[in-house]
């Protein structure tokens, strides 16, 4: 193979190159990248933990982009001070530069899972839906069924109507309580709570409709409006159980947080190393 003799001595002028500078100028260069990667780390973490909080899909990508760009700053850092590290050939500053290598490589696996969870942003999309769309079209159909029990005459019909609309309203508040709720148990409990409460509605309508005391202009408006909002409901719970915003926020302050600080120890362990100098024993 042609390029394998090239890229060996590719790689042996580098090392030459690292050797010939005097000692004293390597140590020097590798202080300067060891304090160069710290900087980029500590902006990384800056960049994610903005991709977290941010509030729209715009800004969660453009953080989680910043944070990419810090993680390349850090690989083409890693390797020059590798190239430093080698050629001087100190048994305790390879090791150390091997440890931060095993964290780096470990906090840039909980990265790629987090920024991804991040940029998704289910739990705000589903806030956004139901507080817009799902709830225009719950105020169609309580609306539609308020007027109905303006002009009903019957009792048994204005209760129904009533039960009708305060079921429906109880919904609604179950869930926006639904979409931050990090626990499966309570989110299965409350879609339970949320699905008797549309049943109830449902037999409601059924009632109205047998019973032929509204308009039917009327009641078809309120059954549309109501699938309309059923319809809706089902996507917010969707996006709700996916959870990014809360998984990710939980990630940043528990995986994230540790894996950082496992990575700051062992770079100030390498500069350690690093300021020991020429005299380390090797």
């Amino acid at each position: 193979m042609p390029f394998r003799p090239i890229v060996l001595g590719l790689i042996v002028a580098v090392v030459a190159s690292c050797s010939s500078e005097p000692a004293m100028v390597r140590q020097m260069r590798k202080v300067r990248l060891i304090t160069a990667v710290r900087e980029a780390l500590l902006e990384s973490v800056e960049a994610e933990k903005s991709a977290v909080l941010a509030t729209t899909d715009e800004e969660s990508a453009s953080m989680a982009h910043e944070a990419g760009q810090s993680a390349a700053t850090i690989n083409q850092l890693r390797r020059e001070l590798r190239a430093l590290v080698v050629a001087d050939g100190r048994r305790v500053e390879i090791e150390k530069l091997d440890a931060f290598d095993a964290a780096w490589a470990e906090l840039e696996r909980v990265d790629e899972r987090l920024l991804a969870l991040a940029v998704a942003n289910t739990n705000l999309k589903a806030a956004r839906l139901a507080a817009s769309q799902g709830a225009a079209d719950l105020d169609r159909f309580v609306d539609t069924l308020t007027e109905m029990a303006r002009s009903a005459t019957a009792s048994a019909t204005i209760r129904t109507l009533s039960g009708a609309v305060t079921a429906a309203l109880r919904i609604q508040p179950l869930a926006l309580v639904h979409i931050p709720a990090a626990d499966d148990a309570e989110m299965t409990r409350l879609e339970e709570r949320m699905r008797a409460l549309g049943d109830e509605v449902d037999r409601g309508l059924a009632v109205l409709r047998e019973d032929g005391q509204v308009s039917p202009d009327q009641l078809a408006a309120a059954t549309q409006a109501w699938g309309d909002y059923q319809r809706v409901l089902k996507d917010v719970l969707r996006l709700s159980r996916e959870n990014t915003n809360v998984v990710s926020s939980d990630v940043s302050v528990h995986e994230k947080r540790q894996v950082t600080k496992e990575c700051l120890t062992a770079l100030a362990a390498l500069l350690e190393a690093v300021d020991i100098g020429p005299k380390a024993v090797r």
